[in-house]
This record gives C-alpha cells, sequence and structure tokens, in this order.
C-alpha cells in the first residue's frame, strides 16, 4: 500500500474507533449485498477465542477417513496458517456446533502466500490453482461428502479463479459456497448456479466496494459465522446434532 494511501487508512480506522465522522468525501458511495454489519467494533471478533479450531486443517490433503460435510476455505492477506484467523476458525466452530465434530472436514487452502501481490493480482493464482486442486480432491476422495468451498477478503479471489479452473460437472459438485468481504462482490462464481452462493458484505465495507481500505466492517465478519453456517448446512440437507 503506498504511504499516503496507508496513512489514510490509519485516519479512518483512528476515526472509526473514536466515533469520529468520516468525511463524507472518504465514505463509500456504491451499494453492498449481503448481510449488514452486527458490529463497529472489530474487538468483537479479536476478543473471541477460536483457538481451539486451530489456523491449519489439512485433511483432504492427509486423506483423512471422509465426512459427511467437507469445509475447503481460503484465508484473506496476511492471515496465518491455511485458514487463518478471522473467519475461517469461527466458520468452523459454528459448523461443528450445528452437525458435530464427526460429520465436518476442514481442508485449507496451500501454496498460497495471502500477499498483498495476490490482492493486487485479483487473487492468487497459485491459491487458485491449489483450491481447484483440493476441489478435484475432494471429489475423487469423497464423492459422497457435501462441498463448501468459501473465502474471505482475498480468499474470496481465489474461489472465483479457482472454480474457473475446474469443469463444470465438478462445479455442479460444490454444494454451496459462501464468500466473506468479497472483492468480486457482485461477480458470478464460475458455473456454480447463484441459489448455491452467499456473499456477505458488511455496510462500511471498502474491500467490497473493490477499494483497499482495510476498515472495522471487514474485520468482524467471524459476527456472521453463525448465519452463514445455517446457509450451508441448510444447503447440504445434513441433519443437525
Amino acid at each position: 500500500m503506498p504511504p499516503c494511501r496507508f496513512l489514510l487508512h490509519l485516519e479512518l480506522q483512528w476515526r472509526w474507533a473514536n466515533s469520529t465522522p468520516i468525511p463524507h468525501h472518504l465514505q463509500p458511495t456504491r451499494g453492498f449485498t449481503g448481510i449488514p454489519t452486527q458490529s463497529a467494533n472489530p474487538a468483537g471478533c479479536t476478543t473471541v477465542d477460536f483457538s481451539s479450531a486451530g489456523d491449519t486443517r489439512n485433511d483432504i490433503v492427509s486423506k483423512l477417513p471422509c465426512k459427511n460435510l467437507t469445509f475447503l476455505f481460503a484465508r484473506g492477506t496476511f492471515e496465518a496458517g491455511n485458514i487463518g484467523s478471522i473467519v475461517g476458525p469461527p466458520m468452523v466452530t459454528a459448523l461443528i456446533q450445528r452437525l458435530g465434530s464427526a460429520q465436518v472436514a476442514v481442508q485449507g487452502v496451500n501454496n498460497y502466500a495471502a500477499d498483498v501481490a495476490g490482492f493486487n493480482a485479483g487473487g492468487s493464482d497459485t491459491g487458485a490453482q491449489n483450491m481447484a486442486g483440493l476441489i478435484k480432491s475432494a471429489i475423487a476422495q469423497c464423492p459422497h461428502t457435501k462441498l463448501c468451498v468459501s473465502g474471505y477478503s482475498q480468499g474470496a479471489q481465489v474461489v472465483h479463479k479457482a472454480v474457473k479452473l475446474i469443469t463444470g460437472k465438478e462445479a455442479a459438485f460444490i454444494n454451496s459456497v459462501v464468500l466473506y468481504g468479497d472483492p468480486d462482490d457482485g461477480q458470478a462464481v464460475g458455473a456454480v448456479p447463484a441459489g448455491k452462493v452467499s456473499t456477505d458484505c458488511h455496510l462500511g465495507d471498502d474491500i467490497c466496494l473493490g477499494g483497499n481500505l482495510i476498515l472495522p466492517p471487514h474485520l468482524d465478519y467471524c459476527l456472521d459465522a453463525g448465519v452463514e453456517a445455517d446457509f450451508v448446512v441448510g444447503k447440504s440437507g445434513l441433519v443437525r446434532v
């Protein structure tokens, strides 16, 4: 991020945190889709402990026994592990709360730097290739699983790119798609029907407007994990615990 853009980012973060009005000329002006933010306080995600879910999961790569639901996730820029911390672990926790751990397999995207260069390129190409390969592996290894493909921020870009790399038959296998803070908000996810896709973009999230400011609404998507997990479970038709 250029120095002037970084300083503007810091100013907007400070204004938001201190309830200082953001000047009109700096406010996003385009519309949004998805679920409105439930909180303007990013601490809503940072103060909840999701560490039990971990930041790295490789159930498909490790060829663990198949489960009824497979959750394949691409993390956001700069996040650690392969499922990150802001959205991945909360989603895993919410899915397990609804289905039980015996029904949920989790796989993060590997070979994916999740860096600024990838974001600026519209999503990491190597990450998209890895995700496409993982989709193929999940289908081959677990042909009866319900596959959810998901991503946060740059991870959502990776999902868009990955689905373009698979066949129509493989795209039809995908049971649900959940995108958080999607820079490509409003664009189709390859050949996946729109009814299988839930895009979650908070009011005030500049990333969803095609910008690059990381404002508080981009950091509290953990608050929607339960809503999105309900969407995934509903699409799967699996029995809740």
